[in-house]
């Protein structure tokens, strides 16, 4: 059970507030994915060589990623604090506990959308989506 339950009204007030969170996120996710590559790439060539030069710069890229994902985190324990449910960053997507003829589901937002559309069962997940 959740902690919390989100009126419809309740939950789509949130919405230009998640809209604006993850607006902010999205250079951040981008950096994060530029780092990723970079270190992917590093590794396959550490792999080859090994070199002194390849791993001081593999630890300042993991470094960088890391700290870049510490931000993302920071932004995404905004969202848990409010209690929704960030089930995935890249789209965001989001759920609000919510009670709908007396059963607990969830109020899913997507990023790219404007409004609050959809809901769908707790073990449904996005692909049984379902418009309010």
């Amino acid at each position: 059970m959740a902690e919390r339950y989100f009126t419809l009204q309740e939950a789509r007030e949130f919405v230009p507030w998640l809209v604006q969170t993850f607006r902010d996120i999205e250079p951040l996710r981008e950096r994060a994915k530029r780092l990723a590559a970079g270190v992917r790439e590093l590794a396959v060539r550490m792999s080859g060589n090994g070199g002194g030069e390849s791993r001081r710069r593999m630890v300042h890229l993991q470094r960088e990623l890391d700290e870049t994902s510490s931000l993302i985190n920071e932004r995404i324990d905004e969202v848990h604090g409010r209690g929704m449910l960030v089930q995935g960053v890249d789209p965001s997507l989001v759920d609000f506990p919510h009670m709908r003829e007396g059963r607990e589901v969830y109020l899913c937002w997507r990023e790219g959308e404007s409004h609050l559309g959809f809901w769908h069962d707790l073990d449904a997940g996005f692909a049984g989506r379902q418009p309010l």
